[in-house]
């Protein structure tokens, strides 16, 4: 018995692959700078509370500069706003590592969230853009790209902070990096305008499985209040999300670092986390589709509330990594059936209620940083894993919110 695999033409291979390199890049940067955290506060000089405060301000620029990724999209391509940007992003990454002022280094960051918010739109439009065209649905290993190339990132940190390399060297060295990830990208890309895709699934072309075409009608359009109901549920839940994913990018280094970890192991937690998710992220598709977004959100929620409670029971460098590997199960593939849940509510344009979620969302993550910074001085770093335990819950109650789907059928 044989089994028909549709030959897919070379240049969307290429694109393919030009998706996960660009998702990789954007993993990689970021997560090199986390493991260099600890010397970053000793050489500024700077209080928890304050380095929570720079941080904040990646979340204000992601909230300035995310409002003009439609607009870029539209007169550049997604190919060259993702693959562009994360070569400029790059240079903000630069000037953190070579800061020598908290304010200098609270405007990189704003520059690297600002940045970093266009680029997550445009890498997930083109990924859209290739998924459209292959047949089937593959985003969600788009975003296990991601994760890798985040553990590729802390543990090439922790290499060179255990071997003392100057922060500024390193992030230089980052950049040449980006620049030749992202380059090689770009002309494997597809080109012209993102719109293209879109024209012609609304003329009838197939959409992936399970998913519905632009302009496909979704049944009658909710009510006003419901609409906006479901649109702060679905932000809350997205922010939700992603705060195991901030207590394992921000603060699992200070608090590795003060449980005595060596300055090689403390980016473990952010490679713990997301090791674990790119395994999830792999077998998302195949998971949600046989329990159903509702299940797999209300005991991801589950999961990741027992991680950080692990790690704050234990209260030592191995019970925080095995909370990190837990609470990274349970969150692997939240944000991705957020986004979708977002991009399927009825009654609103394609695109537009994945932009309102995912701009509630850095509202939501905005606020946190400072928060978390304040209560560490006054009571220690381990606070941050009751922001994550948070995260878990808000998780764990807000899966109705989601449209029950049934089982997909299988593809012929």
């Amino acid at each position: 018995m044989t089994t028909d695999v549709p030959r897919r033409p070379r240049a969307l291979v290429k694109a393919r692959v030009a998706v996960y390199l660009t998702f990789l890049a954007n993993g990689l940067g970021f997560a090199n700078l986390v493991p260099r955290y600890p010397e970053i506060l000793v050489h500024l000089g700077i209080t928890k509370a304050e380095f929570g405060q720079a941080v904040m301000f990646g979340s204000v620029g992601a909230l300035v500069a995310g409002l003009a990724a439609s607009w870029l999209i539209t007169r550049l391509t997604s190919a060259r706003v993702a693959s562009v940007g994360m070569m400029v992003l790059g240079l903000g990454l630069v000037g953190a590592g070579l800061a020598d002022s908290w304010l200098v280094f609270a405007v990189c960051l704003a520059w690297v969230g600002g940045i970093d918010a266009i680029v997550d739109v445009a890498q997930n439009a083109h990924g859209l853009r290739v998924e459209r065209r292959w047949g089937g649905s593959i985003i969600t290993s788009f975003h296990a790209a991601w994760s890798l190339g985040a553990v590729l990132g802390a543990m090439m940190g922790q290499l060179m902070a255990g071997a003392g390399v100057p922060v500024g060297l390193h992030m230089l060295v980052v950049l040449v990096l980006l620049c030749l990830v992202a380059g090689t990208a770009l002309p494997w890309m597809i080109p012209g305008p993102d719109s293209a895709d879109r024209q012609g699934l609304a003329e009838g072309a197939a959409a992936p499985h399970g998913q519905e075409a632009p302009g496909a009608d979704k049944g009658p359009a909710p009510s006003r209040l419901v609409t906006v109901v479901v649109i702060a549920v679905l932000g809350t839940m997205c922010a939700a999300a992603m705060f195991p994913e901030d207590v394992a990018g921000s603060w699992s280094s200070l608090l590795l670092a003060e449980q005595g970890a060596a300055p090689g192991m403390v980016g473990m937690g952010l490679v713990c986390l997301q090791g674990t998710m790119i395994v999830g992220r792999l077998l998302g598709d195949t998971v949600i589709d046989r329990l159903g977004p509702r299940k797999v959100i209300a005991w991801g929620g589950v999961l990741v509330a027992a991680g950080m409670t692990i790690a704050l029971v234990i209260g030592s460098v191995p019970g925080t990594l095995i909370g990190m590997v837990v609470a990274g199960t349970g969150c692997a593939v939240a944000v991705p059936v957020a986004y979708a849940a977002a991009d399927d509510i009825p009654g609103l344009r394609p695109g537009q209620g994945l932009t309102i979620v995912s701009w509630l969302a850095r509202v939501i993550m905005l606020v946190s940083p400072p928060v978390i910074g304040w209560f560490a001085d006054a009571h220690g770093t381990w606070v941050a894993l009751v922001y994550g335990l948070v995260g878990g819950v808000v998780l764990a109650v807000s899966w109705p919110v989601l449209r029950r789907r049934g089982p997909r059928a299988a593809s012929s």
